[in-house]
């Protein structure tokens, strides 16, 4: 007997074409993030095999949104310790300043 249900992988790809209008119709760079929201649902696909309980849809958007906020996460950390240096940077020049003052 051959396989019953879709995979989530085919899932997936049925979903993409059943945004192919919606898609056409948002601007070129709009285009591309919603190509990588369904790249971040591929890169979920064991995940979404496992999620039985919810929709595909569901699986997928929870997966596009892990990806989101990983992003986020990794780009608020490097922007705390961009912000640490810089201000570190500004304390050793006011001391090297005071110094130069004695």
């Amino acid at each position: 007997m051959g396989r019953t249900l879709a995979t989530f992988t085919q899932l997936i790809a049925q979903e993409v074409s059943s945004w192919c209008a919606f898609r056409r119709a948002l601007r070129r760079e709009d285009q591309e993030y919603l190509d990588g929201l369904f790249r971040a649902a591929k890169y979920h696909v064991a995940a979404g095999s496992y999620a039985s309980k919810a929709s595909p849809f569901e699986a997928m958007v929870m997966a596009m949104l892990i990806e989101s906020y990983k992003s986020n996460d990794l780009l608020e950390k490097r922007v705390a310790r961009l912000e640490q240096d810089k201000n570190e940077k500004e304390m050793d020049d006011q001391e090297n300043t005071q110094g130069m003052d004695l």
